[in-house]
């Protein structure tokens, strides 16, 4: 019991930030423009500027107003603004897409979507099955009033009925691997999907790995 809780528990860490993470605001200001990004076309390990350059933006249209002081990546965090595609797939609104990249040479090494109250959540999993084939891992916890398995907002067991699935999939392609955490609220009709992808070659894998906590929640 007590380890399923804590499997829950760093889902909301997913999207925070390092304790030793220092940051200063960007002052400049930029136009948003609309594009089409393809998200299933962004190849980890290349030049953030060649990736942008495939939607025809560039760093000056990062979303994100802070610039990161002592770490060694930086971040570049596409406009909710635009259109997202994957594969054939309108995704539709979107949380947050970020591409994160190396300070001294630009590499991107890993990108991080994420989707809430989304109906086209579904679809986006068969569209990751359609284009990688079976998942290398699978796990499903399911929480309902009877049998609480995970805690609320306010650290009390939690009464409603929610699905949690934690799939990964190999990106042969593009030598990535996908770590996706799916959420639905039957009772309330929520739901929430992460999805991490990690370039296999990347010496960060695995700090990125443990910083998401990845490597507990996708335990084999």
């Amino acid at each position: 019991m007590k380890i399923i809780l804590f499997l829950f528990a760093i889902l909301s860490l997913i999207n925070s930030c390092d304790g030793q993470e220092k940051k200063e605001i960007k002052t400049e200001t930029h136009s948003t423009k609309r594009e089409t990004v393809q998200i299933d076309k962004i190849g980890l390990n290349r030049s953030i500027d060649d990736i942008l350059n495939d939607s025809n933006l560039t760093k000056d249209d990062n979303h994100n107003t802070m610039y990161n002081l002592n770490l060694d990546y930086e971040e570049f965090s596409f406009s909710p603004a635009n259109d997202f595609k994957f594969n054939n797939l309108n995704i539709g609104k979107i949380n947050t897409l970020i591409i994160y990249y190396l300070k001294n040479n630009n590499s991107a090494f890993v990108y991080e979507l994420e989707l809430e109250n989304n109906e086209k959540c579904e679809s986006l999993v068969s569209e990751f099955n359609k284009s990688f084939g079976k998942t290398t891992f699978y796990k499903k916890l399911e929480n309902t009033k009877e049998h609480p398995i995970f805690l609320d907002e306010n650290g009390e067991q939690e009464t409603r009925h929610i699905t949690e699935e934690a799939l990964e999939w190999n990106d042969d392609k593009h030598n990535l691997t996908y770590y996706v955490i799916y959420r639905k609220n039957l009772s309330s009709k929520e739901n929430k999907l992460t999805a991490i992808a990690i370039s296999n070659n990347s010496k960060k894998h695995a700090e990125w790995m443990n910083f998401r906590s990845l490597d507990m929640l996708f335990s084999k």
